[in-house]
């Protein structure tokens, strides 16, 4: 039962409005550097401001710089915001939406369930690296469900330790794993004749 994509273009709070702590600002790699990080192409390769889909609904930041557990931005209104990122579901430049918006679906009954973030990483859903490595390899059609009830189809790009780095629509999602509710694979690759 799914339908399409129940977010609308309203925000929710941010959760916390606080100054953002300069004595400990990261220097951060250049543009264009092979290196898969989520918090580099969140600043740096996204365009701003970048769309946090989380338990609670979407939040615009323009990202300033991101912590272990916590992204920093500043919100529309330009007051700078701090976020948990384990209440991050996924994430993508915000005016890739229209895009995006067909290609992600909502399980209305979990999303009812009205789920909350896992703090303990032994109690989290867990999707094998060897599963991983074989549709991406593959190109394979994969379909995320997040613990928030967010059905995404894509097929995955990369992937580390905390993020799948999913294409949907040709367009880039950052999928954070804590957020996972399921994960499965099309049994056809995409490009299949």
């Amino acid at each position: 039962m799914r339908t399409e994509l129940g977010l609308e273009e309203q925000q929710s709070e941010p959760n916390v409005e606080t100054p953002e702590p300069q004595a400990e600002k990261q220097q951060q790699p250049e543009k264009g550097s092979g290196n898969w990080d989520a918090n580099e192409m969140l600043n740096q390769h996204f365009e701003q401001p970048v769309r946090f889909v989380t338990y609670t609904g979407l939040k615009d930041l323009s990202v300033s710089r991101t912590k272990s557990y916590t992204i920093w931005g500043k919100n529309p209104d330009g007051k700078v915001m701090k976020m948990p990122k384990l209440h991050v579901l996924f994430a993508f430049p915000k005016e890739k939406m229209p895009d995006l918006k067909p290609h992600i679906k909502i399980r209305t009954p979990l999303k009812n369930e009205n789920l909350q973030p896992i703090k303990e990483i032994a109690d989290r859903y867990h999707v094998d690296d060897e599963i991983l490595e074989q549709a991406r390899d593959n190109k394979s059609n994969v379909n995320i469900v997040t613990r928030a009830g967010y059905v995404l189809s894509g097929w995955i790009q990369h992937f580390d330790k905390y993020v799948l780095y999913t294409r949907i629509a040709e367009k880039m999602v950052i999928v954070y794993r804590h957020g996972l509710y399921d994960f499965t694979v099309d049994e056809q690759p995409e490009d299949a004749s």
